[in-house]
């Protein structure tokens, strides 16, 4: 693979491990000229010998990396930590032939420590930081010594400045990694920040579209409905044999009716926040579940002290459960479940079914985009029931159930008695 392929890897893990091997081979390349201007034309003792060997091998397992960056597999953090490691064990090994830490390329220890703190988690590049502080402290007493290094004079001077040289890269490499790591954490965090903030912004352009055309559509439909009702009427006056019959339809348009009228209802006390016993909403949620749904047999588990619970709500939070329930009853009509319970500070309302599930590549975008589980579901049940829920300062997820289908959990933050006036 050319080396321009290579850089159209997407993985970062990938592109980090292509960009350090290309720094490796610009330092081995570097080392290589010197050594060899040292061997050929240098005045003084050089262990050319020992570089070359070094060199080579660095060279050779440079280029397997590079080779193995050719395949499709992913390169781990693990992966990537190792190679690090890999450069310091070199740089070690290079300065103990060259002068230990006289020699001035001991700084380069930094490198792979900024890397790591700016790419890896922070353990590791406590990892790196350390051994880097240990390997300078043994080449302070171990080493082959190099003339070009090495001080004639001011001896003294010169030992209280390669102090100094170990105690500023000590500072610095504990710098490094307490600030910078903390420095790239920001930096990542502050990207999931944003990557939230779009993901939320994508859900709000949905759902204003979504009420757009909802308002749009309950304004047309109310006047189809209007003429429906009026040719109901005059049906039962010429056909009284169909009264049961027209006596249903009466009632369904009745009930689209008042569907919108809440919709429409931007206004009125619908939308206005409650405060209000759980007991009591989960009493209107069962009243309208039961003119909606009549077919559907709900099973409840409510506990006894549901009702000294209060929670705020408003009209668009009932319209979010309905959502969940119907979305629950469409594929699993022979049962549904509806729990309670209470936690710290929460309310936590369970709806499970028997259905096939939710398959993983739509789990995780549940309740972010339009999605469905169902041919022909527009997948807007749970976006807007999150919406709703979110909004009132709760959260929607998935929970682990006692077998198949799917189980929700509806999350609703409770209030304390005398922190709102407005209840019911």
């Amino acid at each position: 693979m050319p080396f321009v392929k290579l850089k159209q890897a997407i993985h970062p893990s990938r592109q980090n491990l292509l960009l350090l091997s290309v720094i490796r081979s610009i330092v081995i390349v570097g080392l290589l000229l010197v050594s060899l201007w040292f061997r050929f034309y240098g005045q003084m003792a050089f262990p050319a010998e020992q570089m070359f060997w070094m060199l080579g091998v660095m060279g050779a397992v440079n280029i397997l990396i590079l080779l193995r960056l050719r395949s499709d597999s992913a390169v781990s953090e693990k992966e990537f930590f190792a190679n690090l490691l890999l450069d310091v064990i070199f740089l070690t090994l290079v300065l103990y032939f060259t002068g230990g830490s006289t020699n001035p390329l001991v700084s380069y220890y930094l490198i792979p420590l900024i890397i790591s703190a700016a790419v890896l988690r922070p353990s590791h590049t406590w990892f790196i930081a350390l051994l880097s502080i240990g390997f300078y402290t043994l080449l302070l007493f171990f080493y082959q010594p190099l003339a070009l290094f090495t001080a004639t004079s001011h001896n003294t001077m010169t030992n209280a400045h390669f102090l100094g040289m170990w105690i500023n890269f000590g500072f610095s490499a504990v710098l490094i990694a307490w600030f910078v790591v903390r420095m790239a954490d920001a930096l990542r965090k502050q990207s999931q920040a944003i990557a939230r903030n779009r993901e939320a912004d994508l859900r709000n352009e949905q759902i204003i579209s979504v009420a757009s055309i909802a308002a749009g559509t309950a304004h047309e439909i109310r006047t189809p409905l209007a003429t429906m009702a009026v040719t109901v009427d005059e049906m039962g006056f010429d056909h009284p044999q169909l009264k049961d019959e027209l006596d249903v339809l009466s009632r369904q348009i009745e009930r689209c009716e008042a569907v919108l009228k809440k919709l429409v209802s931007t206004t009125t006390d619908d939308s206005r926040m409650n405060v209000t016993d759980a007991s009591v909403l989960i009493q209107r949620l069962l009243d309208e579940w039961s003119l909606a749904r009549p077919e559907v047999k709900l099973e409840t588990s409510i506990p006894e002290n549901i009702s000294q619970l209060q929670i705020r709500y408003d009209q668009s939070l009932l319209h979010a459960l309905m959502n969940l329930l119907n979305n629950a009853a469409d594929v699993s009509p022979e049962f549904v479940l509806l729990q309670l319970a209470s936690a710290p500070g929460w309310l936590r309302i369970f709806i499970e079914d028997k259905g096939p599930g939710i398959p993983a590549d739509i789990a995780g975008n549940l309740g972010k985009t339009r999605v469905s589980r169902r041919q022909g579901g527009l997948g807007l049940g749970v976006l807007l029931g999150r919406a709703s829920v979110e909004r009132l300062g709760g959260e929607v997820r998935l929970t682990p159930g006692q077998g198949p289908g799917t189980r929700l959990e509806v999350r609703l933050p409770l209030i304390e008695v005398g922190q709102d006036d407005r209840k019911e």
